[in-house]
């Protein structure tokens, strides 16, 4: 079995990892952090009870932000899949069905019978990529001991990691820092847009420094600069949240939503208050790696009595502005609509605004001076629902005024009267341009079956004559009146 201080191989394996399958390569973890490498028989193995897995333990390392966990076993990534929703696992769980990995790390072995099996074994690798802690049980059944491999992790430090990680997350900080800045000139223009996607780029920016800064804490072993850090971190932390309301008032104030823009801007001013108590985080330079612990430069001074621990001691030019240039009373009043200088964007028409505007339009045609909407209407765009209800109200209104009006009303061409029987002479009317014998012969069938109005000569209507054929053709005389009632007239 490979031994503690040896440096440990790098393996790629199929794994079953956060609920997917991918391929896993060691390499991308081996000395960049802390990696903890679990090898047990089989899933579903003797030393798994009904309630727990010999796992499940080690699923207190995934929280940490500086260590990678993994079990390896000979099984495939579909047992690994089964293995893990049944107890619930987030360990990523690796096939090694070939053994290379058992081999690399010196775990296989067999059983009285000559079956291959792979040894219950623990290995924890440090960030430089060296074995600090290995331990094999004696027999499949025993479970997995958390707490040395616990204590194995608290006791990995390194100031030369921690350093190196603090320079990674100055250099995400400053980037924050740049794209922050021009953010905030663009809120206080009112270049919401411009703004908005300023503050989302920064966001992971301050969010990243945050976790290298975590991590160089992690690792760090001299007092003094870790409590330099851990308020640095704290700062980034801050801004990336305060970055994120930012962002959420920029949004809402494009969007015409300034009463919503305005409390997520008071949100972000309380964050942006709280970091400027916290000093800029130092340049990596201000410090140096000795071979006992990190020196801090005269510019760093750390101060037990200080309630902020550390006194930042460095050129503050160039740091965040982290209150908002805007006027808050001048923004505030614009958005209660007391200035007339806040303009919200504009929304588009709705289809529903469109089509309402229409409706009124045609109703304003038949309210005006008698013309129907088909006609008189210079609305464009009009429904085909909106002109068949035209129409008929058309036609309800000629049937509604019967004789009274002075004149006919206005109907589709060669359209009988839907209120007239058709053997019934119209009534003739004062003021109407056709005599009543006229009338009389409008009502009139001929003896092909055929009918309709025929005005005088000399009238002012202009009525087509319309050939209208009986559809039964039947040529019984006597069933004249029958066939008159079957007759397809326009208009009913």
């Amino acid at each position: 079995m490979l031994s503690e201080g040896a440096a440990a191989p790098a393996v790629d394996l199929p794994g079953y990892v956060d609920g997917e399958r991918r391929r896993v390569d060691l390499d991308d973890y081996l000395g960049e952090g802390i990696v903890v490498l679990a090898f047990y028989p089989a899933d579903f193995n003797p030393a798994c009870t009904m309630q727990e897995s010999d796992l499940g333990d080690l699923d207190l390392f995934t929280m940490q932000k500086d260590v990678s966990v993994f079990g390896v076993s000979p099984d495939s990534t579909y047992s690994h899949e089964a293995f893990a929703e049944r107890y619930g696992l987030h360990v990523p769980l690796l096939s090694d069905r070939e053994g290379e990995a058992a081999d690399a790390y010196g775990v296989r072995t067999e059983n009285e019978v000559g079956e291959a099996l792979v040894r219950r074994a623990v290995f924890v690798v440090d960030h430089r990529g060296t074995v600090q802690y290995a331990r094999a049980a004696e027999d499949l059944e025993t479970p997995l001991d958390v707490a040395p491999v616990k204590a194995a992790v608290g006791d990995i430090g390194g100031d030369d990691t921690a350093l190196e990680r603090y320079r990674v997350g100055h250099g995400h900080y400053g980037e924050g820092r740049e794209i922050f800045r021009t953010a905030m000139a663009a809120y206080e223009d009112r270049e919401w847009m411009d703004a908005r996607n300023g503050f989302r780029d920064a966001e992971p920016d301050f969010s990243a420094a945050a976790d290298h800064f975590d991590t160089a804490v992690r690792f760090a072993e001299t007092a003094d600069f870790e409590t330099v850090v851990d308020r640095t971190e704290e700062k980034a932390d801050t801004l990336a949240h305060a970055a994120s309301w930012l962002a959420d008032s920029a949004d809402a104030l494009a969007s015409g939503r300034g009463k919503q823009g305005r409390q997520y801007r008071e949100d972000a001013q309380r964050l942006l208050d709280a970091a400027t108590d916290l000093s800029e985080p130092p340049e990596p330079d201000a410090f140096r790696l000795t071979a006992d612990e990190i020196e801090l430069g005269d510019s760093v001074v750390v101060d037990p009595d200080e309630e902020e621990g550390y006194d930042w001691r460095a050129d503050d030019a160039g740091d965040v502005d982290t209150g908002l240039a805007v006027d808050d009373a001048d923004l505030d009043a614009a958005v209660d609509g007391e200035t007339d200088d806040y303009e919200p964007a504009d929304e588009p028409d709705t289809v529903e605004g469109d089509l309402e505007m229409d409706l009124d339009a045609v109703d304003a045609a038949d309210d005006g001076d008698g013309e129907s909407a088909a006609e008189g209407s210079n609305v464009e765009g009009d429904t085909v629902e909106g002109d068949l209800e035209m129409d008929l109200d058309a036609v309800d209104a000629a049937a509604d005024e019967g004789d009274g009006a002075g004149g006919e009303p206005d109907r589709p061409d060669g359209a009988a009267d839907a209120t007239t029987e058709p053997d019934a002479a119209p009534v003739s009317r004062e003021g109407s341009d056709t005599d009543a014998d006229a009338a009389a012969a409008a009502t009139e069938t001929d003896e092909d079956g055929s009918g309709g109005d025929e005005p005088d000569e000399g009238s002012d209507s202009d009525v087509e004559e319309l050939d209208l054929a009986d559809p039964t053709e039947v040529d019984d005389e006597d069933e004249e009146e029958d066939e008159r009632a079957n007759w397809d007239i326009p208009g009913r």
